[in-house]
């Protein structure tokens, strides 16, 4: 048997990774910050990617055949205005990481993001130029320069924005539209902002499909859909059985954010398509499998 550690276990990508896996017969290491779920068949560890002689100690303990790198500092406003914080886990952190897996011979899944385009044309391609908005999104570029350069077994996986339900903890956008909406809140949705939008299990079988094959570089994981997040927000309305009427209209010149958002950072996906098994699905086919079953 196999065995895969991923970090961030009790994160939203986490959890889903972590049942994906159990039922793919891994042996399953799973880290955590502060609190371990409550979840059988996974070795927990404590882990503060800020503490770089922590990371060792799990890496030495749990001695995986795979590393799949899904722990970050990832609130986009945060990180912005803390800095120093998030480029000791995001960029110093996956440093220490990339090292020990080069020195172990372990293959290494680094998880980084459709954010490190500036969203001035879309479509982005795996050898499209990339140009980060905000620090986090530079965090983790700078993730992905040092995995490239510290371990040769590595693949980069760019994720689109998650959505669907939590497997263990964590949310996503889908549940903050649905747990709003159960209070009767309207929530205020971008009409001008593109994504190409993966369901978190979709995102794990292909993260779990390349931990498994010999493909070496940079992969885009996004759904097969480009799409603005009022028409989102109106799928899944409509599979909920919620009003429309509680999604209200908004450009993103109207935010407020602290850190820049890009406008169109949707991923061309065709590489995974034809170099993986799994399917990727659209919004309608995720969401109903998310929200319907």
């Amino acid at each position: 048997m196999e065995s895969i550690l991923i970090t961030g276990g009790s994160g939203f990508l986490g959890g889903a990774l972590i049942v994906r896996a159990i039922s793919k017969h891994w042996k399953v290491f799973a880290t955590y910050h502060k609190h371990p779920p409550q979840f059988d068949d996974v070795n927990w560890l404590p882990l503060d990617l800020s503490d770089f002689s922590s990371i060792q100690q799990i890496f030495q303990y749990s001695n995986p055949d795979v590393v799949i790198h899904t722990a970050a500092l990832t609130h986009v406003d945060w990180c912005e205005a803390h800095q120093c914080e998030t480029k000791l886990v995001n960029v110093l952190g996956t440093e220490i990481l990339a090292k020990l897996c080069q020195e172990h011979n372990t293959r290494l899944i680094y998880v980084s993001t459709d954010l490190v385009f500036d969203g001035e044309k879309g479509n982005y391609s795996e050898e499209d130029k990339t140009n980060p908005v905000s620090y986090y999104g530079w965090s983790k570029l700078e993730g992905e320069k040092l995995v490239q350069i510290n371990c040769e077994n590595h693949v980069i996986a760019r994720s689109a924005l998650m959505y669907g339900r939590p497997a263990l903890r964590g949310t996503s956008f889908s549940e903050w539209l649905r747990t709003t909406w159960a209070m009767g809140k309207i929530t205020p949705l971008f009409y001008d902002q593109y994504r190409t939008p993966i369901e978190v299990n979709n995102l794990a079988d292909a993260l779990l499909e390349l931990a498994s094959n010999s493909f070496v570089g940079t992969i885009h994981l996004g759904g097969s859909q480009k799409i603005d997040r009022v028409t989102f927000g109106n799928i899944l309305a409509r599979i909920l059985g919620v009003s429309a009427d509680l999604i209200c209209k908004v450009s993103m010149k109207e935010a407020s954010n602290v850190a820049l958002r890009p406008q169109d950072v949707s991923l061309n996906i065709s590489k995974a398509q034809t170099l993986l098994r799994t399917q990727f699905l659209n919004c309608e086919e995720g969401l109903q499998k998310a929200y319907e079953t």
